[in-house]
């Protein structure tokens, strides 16, 4: 088998192009896994409404019938496979989408060694997963996120019986930090759990300052090189906490004229019936800031690694999270990280105070932190330099990638095609 192509298929409810930090990863995982020999094709469907922070794709979606699959083009050499799902959440969604799920992995002219499960828990999905063991074909599932269970009794044990179901099913749960293994043995996950790191591409992630690039995208947002240039990167979701870094950066903004903060992520639109309120709160903060000239909401941007290497320090205050890969981005990139604290918080970003600041999650606390950070240019370049010799020694994308393929590897050789 190490000679010969695994067949991966990638199934996700929502791709790109929405933006989904997770599905980017991988996104950037399939260059190199197809260089290994894992040949990857990704199975999505259109998504929720509430996942739409542009319209632009939904009148042409909409010409499909529910079901159907959408002519998409490759992205970056790896075939994607659409198909037009309700927009509403609910029964008849991950019915289609399991039934087509199915029918794609058991269709004329392609079979697939491995699913690659990266979604919600798939706990209400047990008689699909049941039709794709039965056909010989592996499942593995990466957790990514902190799940909740109900807190009725009779919802949290229906939940952990589905769980333990799905555990026989599936071969592999992938997390990526031990501590999110733990998270989902306490879910009820009780199958074979693999921790592997997320991968950095250390090429594309790297410190220079000095690059013309930074100086103009510095410039475009007018900031000179005596600003301070602070950014955050994630939807404008409560989950991402852009809220708590606008109250503690206001105070800031007062003292320190030539500081500029960057938002980087998704926006909705301030009507979305559910994320709309959120974005009201967020534009009410930055006009009561007294200085909204100095915040930039940059949406998302192709040249992220751009945006890491001209900035003066990365803020990460988040709710909850798996293991985050833009903190990692941004300490290979040599920016100063601050982060707070969230429940599934890994050990893997190293060392507290050493090559990261941990701030309590309030906006005095936070305020603080990054204060510190603006009167100490010198701890900015310590704990730059040291967060990037901590994700070359840890985080290599290489090391990654042999992981992701000899696993997919081990449990092709083991199917029985039926």
């Amino acid at each position: 088998m190490s000679g010969e192509c695994v067949e991966l298929c990638f199934s996700s409810y929502h791709f790109y192009p929405v933006h989904g930090g997770g599905q980017l990863r991988f996104l950037g995982y399939f260059p190199g896994l197809r260089q290994r020999g894992i040949h990857t094709s990704v199975f999505t469907g259109t998504p929720q409404s509430s996942k739409l922070a542009h319209n632009d794709y939904i009148c042409e979606w909409e010409r499909y019938r529910t079901g159907s699959e959408i002519p998409t083009e490759p992205l970056d050499g790896t075939p994607i496979h659409r198909v037009r799902l309700p927009y509403n959440n609910g029964l008849r969604r991950r019915i289609v989408y399991n039934r087509e799920l199915v029918r794609f992995c058991r269709g004329p002219g392609y079979y697939p060694d491995i699913v690659q499960l990266f979604q919600t828990l798939p706990h209400r999905s047990v008689q699909w997963l049941r039709q794709l063991r039965n056909s010989g074909i592996s499942l593995t599932y990466a957790y990514t996120a902190p799940a909740k269970l109900p807190r009725s009794f009779f919802k949290r044990a229906l939940r952990l019986w589905r769980i333990q179901i799905v555990s026989r099913l599936i071969n592999c749960i992938i997390v990526s930090s031990s501590e999110m293994g733990k998270h989902a043995q306490e879910m009820g996950f009780h199958g074979r759990i693999e921790v592997i790191p997320n991968g950095i591409d250390l090429k594309r992630f790297h410190p220079e300052r000095s690059d013309p690039q930074c100086q103009r995208l510095r410039a475009s947002m007018g900031m000179n090189d005596d600003s301070i240039m602070i950014i955050t990167v994630g939807s404008l979701i409560p989950e991402k906490g852009a809220d708590l870094l606008l109250e503690a950066w206001t105070p800031l903004a007062k003292r320190f004229p030539d500081t500029h903060l960057v938002i980087i992520g998704s926006r909705f639109d301030p009507e979305h019936p559910q994320k709309g309120n959120y974005q009201k709160q967020i534009a009410a903060l930055a006009a009561a800031s007294g200085a909204s000239d100095r915040i930039h909401f940059a949406g998302h941007v192709p040249n992220i690694p751009t945006f890491y290497r001209a900035c003066d320090m990365f803020i990460f205050p988040t709710l909850k999270e798996g293991m985050p890969n833009v903190v990692l981005e941004a300490m290979a990139s040599g920016a100063p990280v601050v982060l707070t604290l969230f429940p599934t918080f890994p050990q893997d970003f190293g060392r507290c105070g050493c090559e990261y600041l941990l701030a309590e999650r309030n906006p005095e606390a936070l305020s603080a932190h990054m204060e510190t950070l603006i009167r100490n240019p010198f701890l900015r370049r310590e704990l730059g330099q040291r967060g990037r010799c901590w994700v070359e020694q840890t985080m290599d994308l290489e090391k990654t990638l042999d992981c992701y393929a000899g696993l997919y590897r081990e449990f092709a050789k083991g199917n029985i095609r039926r």
